[in-house]
């Protein structure tokens, strides 16, 4: 099948990391690991929309945020289901990003490495 035939309506324009903070003890800990993630969508333009996704994880050794940011694009004779598609294909596309970056950040010499869970987009609100 020609890849153009199965193309998806939604399209992922840019993405960048507008913010990320990284702060770890000298000493580290193995604490508890608490994790928050908040989701903003704004209508830019006719079925364009900016994804901002806020990570926030807290250890007792370390601090970390990073805010990942993404305009997306719904192209479609139908839509019907944008809304719903916007909502939770955005998240799920960004998210894998947001997983490697922490991930990136945290292997450093001495420490375990975070490795953020998959997520159900279909949760976050």
């Amino acid at each position: 099948m020609d890849i153009k035939d199965i193309r998806s309506s939604l399209q992922m324009k840019n993405f960048y990391f507008s913010k990320f903070s990284f702060v770890r003890d000298k000493v580290i800990k193995n604490g508890e690991l608490n994790a928050d993630i908040k989701k903003g969508i704004i209508p830019i333009g006719n079925h364009e929309y900016n994804v901002i996704l806020t990570t926030k994880i807290e250890k007792d050794d370390m601090n970390i945020e990073l805010v990942a940011e993404a305009q997306f694009l719904y192209e479609s004779e139908d839509h019907s289901r944008e809304e719903s598609i916007i909502n939770t294909n955005t998240v799920a596309i960004m998210f894998p990003f947001i997983r490697s970056q922490v991930t990136l950040l945290t292997s450093q010499p001495g420490m375990a490495p975070i490795i953020l869970p998959p997520i159900n987009t279909q949760k976050l609100k």
